[in-house]
């Protein structure tokens, strides 16, 4: 648990652990600034799909990677299943915090930049992402309100620039792909309710952009302009 946050409830860090706490030291320069774009059909492409219907969409659950030539044995693989529950968002402060009750999960997800006010949260800096190759996650708006998803396509050679925050309307939900590198959503609003649902087996890989680049990102909170 941490406690380095001043009038924030201890929150365990994301997967990664990193630790925004030292987001406005001056050694990290310029944060590196992400574009953002409006969450459509086409501009999600790659990323994943849009969800219409909570109950309806089904997890993508990933079969199990065989080591050898042999190939998996017909409907084998892929039977953790899903788990599900609702993911709560929540400013408080300068800070972002997430509860993911479909995996136990309290996080810190970013914090303010130091020009940029609690009553006017234009941007956020964030240094952490990670993926999930056993499957993919939804997220849908329960009060249909605005939210932004930080994404990146597949690969574990990951740079800054392939990063991309996309704005959502809040008219629907999102399944990202197994593979795809995100961070929990970003509500527009004080705090936001998401209904959730992941691959049970939430094997995580991070990245820490601070660590290894040197860099925290900037990710835009606001529509992008016309």
């Amino acid at each position: 648990m941490i406690t380095k946050y001043p009038d924030v409830t201890p929150f365990r860090i994301m997967s990664g652990y990193a630790d925004h706490s030292d987001a406005l030291d001056p050694k990290y320069g310029d944060p590196f600034p992400v574009p953002i774009v409006m969450a459509t059909e086409e501009t999600l492409k790659g990323y994943g799909t849009i969800v219409t219907n909570f109950d309806e969409t089904k997890v993508e659950i990933t079969p199990w990677p065989v080591k050898g030539w042999r190939p998996l044995f017909p409907g084998t693989g892929d039977r953790g299943g899903e788990i599900s529950g609702e993911f709560l968002y929540k400013w408080t402060g300068e800070y972002c915090t997430a509860l993911n009750k479909a995996v136990d999960g309290d996080y810190v997800t970013g914090r303010l930049p130091g020009n940029v006010s609690p009553n006017n949260r234009s941007h956020v800096l964030v240094r952490e992402a990670n993926y999930h190759p056993d499957g993919g996650q939804v997220f849908f708006p329960t009060k249909k309100e605005p939210f932004v998803a930080l994404l990146a396509l597949p690969g574990d050679d990951i740079k800054l620039e392939d990063f991309v925050a996309f704005y959502f309307d809040g008219s629907f939900g999102f399944q990202i792909h197994a593979d795809i590198w995100h961070q929990p959503l970003y509500p527009v609003s004080d705090e936001a309710v998401f209904l959730g649902k992941q691959g049970a087996v939430h094997a995580c890989v991070v990245v820490d952009t601070a660590k290894e680049f040197g860099k925290y990102l900037l990710v835009p909170l606001t529509p992008p302009e016309k």
